[in-house]
């Protein structure tokens, strides 16, 4: 959908991080990303014991995407650490109230969805709904 309905060019599953910090495709502001996905949300998918973690935000590097997935497709797709464990909870990020650096987007290397990272974490008003939502 971003490629062909928005135009927007995704950076290649080997892009190093430092790439995606220096390069002005792919180093964007909150805005600039909330404008690609047409008011879509990105979504920051949690375990269990995550949950709880960020309401206030986080400064933490983060990273993040804008496709939905059920819990048992988080970890093929979006190639996360620990495979035996489901992601049944996502917190919804705007990512127009991200007023830290933001990059991607990038095929995720192992992966087949593409990830936005979040190298200084998210402010507490990116959070869409103050808490997280259980995937089913």
């Amino acid at each position: 959908m971003l490629e062909v309905a928005r135009r927007v060019e995704i950076a290649p599953r080997v892009t190093p991080d430092s790439d995606l910090g220096t390069d002005t495709r792919w180093n964007k502001t909150g805005r600039a990303v909330a404008k690609e996905l047409g008011g879509r949300y990105l979504l920051r998918y949690l375990l269990p014991h995550q949950v709880g973690s960020y309401p206030a935000g986080s400064d933490d590097r983060q990273c993040v995407t804008p496709t939905p997935y059920a819990p048992r497709e988080t970890v093929s797709w979006l190639a996360l650490p620990a495979p035996r464990k489901t992601r049944p909870y996502v917190m919804l990020l705007d990512p127009s109230e991200i007023t830290r650096r933001v990059w991607g987007p990038r095929w995720i290397r192992l992966g087949k969805g593409i990830e936005y990272i979040l190298p200084d974490g998210f402010p507490r008003d990116a959070v869409v709904l103050g808490w997280e939502l259980e995937v089913t």
